[in-house]
């Protein structure tokens, strides 16, 4: 079970219920609660002393913590769900939802629920009987720095060597190593300082992923002579998604692969090396959507309007939603809410970069590691070294639209393995495969609802039969293939909306 403390000021004095204190995450070289600016690492923290609470997290606010603010009491946790009220029913905040059904992730400080909010970046909250005070910094979205293209390129050689550095194992460990850039990048530069794993592990991901995320890492553990496990996969998305989605907040679709290569871990290593922020910020995930939608701060709305057309569930969301839910979660609100997270970041040197590492990374990705994962392993992050941060949130806009620059450091790091690929370069898997897969997934969410969760059919916005709706006509198993983890989501949302368990 989370930590969870929940402050009540009465006539008599406060009552305080839960921890008093805890610690999560890791930090290094500093209190996390200490005055000043945040040490380096991944943490949240809090302190009630009898008269005052005291909470501070890390720079970037990748570790999960939430709070629920009430006229007389404050509860903080890093499980949103358990701030809710039990048994009673709670409102949901429907421009967050508006946003979040159609790209997958929540903006800034939102979540599904209208009274929670996630502790902003390096935040500094207090609480005494006479109500809440939060302190943080506006975000450090620096401009473009004065640098040459080998300036940039060196620096990030540099500064990860550096990051890597101050985070080399105090014991033999296993690493989670994919076919990417981040992973690989991690597990090079720990063998050139004298510190490589005992073992390199890959998970396995769900159709229509191909698999050579974990044939390419293979490759690079035999050329370093380090032996390489495979991890399967969950047998059941269904089931996966149905246990990631509530332990994970409610906070993304994402993650559910993750579980079996996550609980190997806790098994097997008390430290582990993650790779995130490093695809946002060095060569972003996304940057073929960024090349063709760029940052125009005078027409946000439209841009706005292309970035959820291209999201996660794009314009197949709307076969989900019902008369209700197209006013309560419309377009023209997901619009407006976005305009104003990407206004935010107008003075950055990759104004989309940096709403992707802010967003996504923080509020989606940063998830599975740090909720899934293991409380008590230290999970040493590389890529978010303040220094390095800074220096590649300021590398120049025109560096990194070309999709290369992470591999140009990696080539000039590590010449010797440049010629080996990337697994993103493996085209993704379709045909009966995928289509025996979904069938799968819907047979086994048809199969709970008819024997745990009945309320789900008679969904007051007939979720499920939308879904089935969806299956017909044109484009039919691709629409349905987007939408059947959403709807999942959906139907657990409404539960847990009214108070119910999932």
């Amino acid at each position: 079970m989370k930590p969870r403390i929940r402050l009540v000021a009465t006539p008599d004095g406060v009552r305080a219920e839960g921890d008093k204190e805890a610690r999560l995450g890791h930090s290094l070289g500093g209190d996390p609660l200490a005055e000043g600016p945040p040490p380096e690492g991944v943490f949240a923290a809090w302190e009630w002393d009898g008269e005052r609470l005291l909470v501070r997290n890390d720079r970037y606010g990748m570790h999960p913590l939430y709070y629920r603010a009430d006229a007389d009491s404050l509860t903080l946790s890093p499980d949103p769900l358990a701030l809710l009220p039990s048994g009673e029913s709670s409102e949901l905040d429907d421009d967050a939802l508006a946003v979040f059904i159609r790209l997958g992730f929540f903006l800034g400080e939102d979540t599904a629920f209208a009274a929670v909010r996630a502790l902003p970046p390096a935040a500094t909250l207090t609480w005494t009987p006479d109500g809440p005070g939060i302190r943080t910094p506006s975000l450090p979205v620096p401009g473009p720095a004065a640098l040459t293209q080998a300036d940039a390129v060196d620096g990030f050689v540099e500064l990860f060597r550096a990051a890597v550095a101050r985070r080399l194992p105090a014991e033999p460990y296993v690493l989670p190593l994919s076919g990417g850039r981040d992973s690989r990048h991690i597990l090079l530069e720990l063998c050139r300082q004298g510190a490589p794993p005992r073992l390199c592990v890959s998970g396995a991901k769900f159709p229509p992923d191909p698999g050579a995320d974990a044939r390419v890492a293979a490759h690079l553990a035999g050329r370093l002579e380090l032996p390489h496990r495979i991890v399967a996969r969950p047998r059941s998305q269904f089931r996966a998604e149905r246990t990631a989605n509530p332990a994970q907040g409610m906070g993304t679709l994402d993650g559910a692969w993750t579980l079996s290569l996550l609980a190997f871990l806790r098994r097997h290593s008390g430290i582990w090396y993650d790779g995130i922020g490093g695809g946002e910020l060095a060569q972003n995930p996304s940057i073929e959507l960024i090349r063709k939608n760029p940052y125009d701060v005078t027409d946000l709305p439209g841009l706005a309007d292309r970035l959820l057309a291209a999201g996660r569930t794009g314009a197949h969301v709307e076969h989900l939603l019902g008369p209700r839910t197209r006013v309560l979660w419309s377009r023209e609100r997901a619009r407006a809410r976005l305009v104003r997270e990407l206004a935010r970041h107008a003075d950055a040197a990759f104004p989309l970069g940096s709403f992707f590492f802010w967003n996504r990374t923080r509020r989606s990705i940063a998830l599975a590691p740090f909720t899934l994962g293991d409380d008590h392993a230290v999970i040493h992050t590389p890529y978010l070294d303040h220094a390095l941060v800074d220096h590649l949130a300021s590398v120049p806009h025109r560096f990194l639209i070309d999709g290369t620059f992470h591999d140009q450091a990696l080539h000039k790091a590590f010449p010797e393995h440049a010629g080996l690929g990337f697994a993103s370069a493996v085209p993704q898997r379709h045909g009966l495969v995928l289509v025996g897969h979904r069938l799968a997934y819907l047979t086994r969410l048809l199969g709970h609802t008819l024997h745990a969760e009945r309320d789900w059919w008679r969904s007051r916005d007939r979720i499920l039969q939308r879904l089935l709706a969806a299956g017909r006509g044109p484009g039919a198993p691709q629409r349905v293939s987007r939408l059947q983890p959403l709807a999942l989501y959906l139907l657990q949302l409404e539960s847990l909306a009214a108070g119910r368990t999932v």
